[in-house]
């Protein structure tokens, strides 16, 4: 199996770059935008899955990605839809994902 970096790496690198496009807050559009709303539920279970399950940091070398999570961590709209238990996601994901 590739290790996460050959798979993922791009793409969040591609986010990366996205969240410098505009220099007036943190968010893809700068300031918070449904774009925000789109993306934070898939950015969350990787953030969650990938280290558990690849043992590979997402933020790690895109300060802008760690800051943007940071950033949405702060919303009250978004804590409230917040994976409640991270543990069972990484189950889950593991038996769908890597089982032999």
């Amino acid at each position: 199996m590739r290790d996460a970096q050959t798979l993922a790496g791009a793409q969040f690198d591609y986010l990366e770059k996205a969240l410098g496009k505009f220099d007036d807050g943190p968010f893809f559009l700068g300031q918070f935008s449904q774009v925000d709303i789109a993306y934070v539920p898939f950015i969350e279970r990787f953030q969650i899955f990938i280290p558990a399950g690849f043992n590979y940091d997402i933020t790690s070398g895109r300060p802008k990605l760690a800051k943007w999570i940071e950033e949405m961590d702060k919303l009250d709209g978004y804590k409230q839809t917040k994976v409640l238990e991270p543990e069972k996601l990484v189950e889950y994901y593991k038996n769908l994902f890597l089982k032999a």
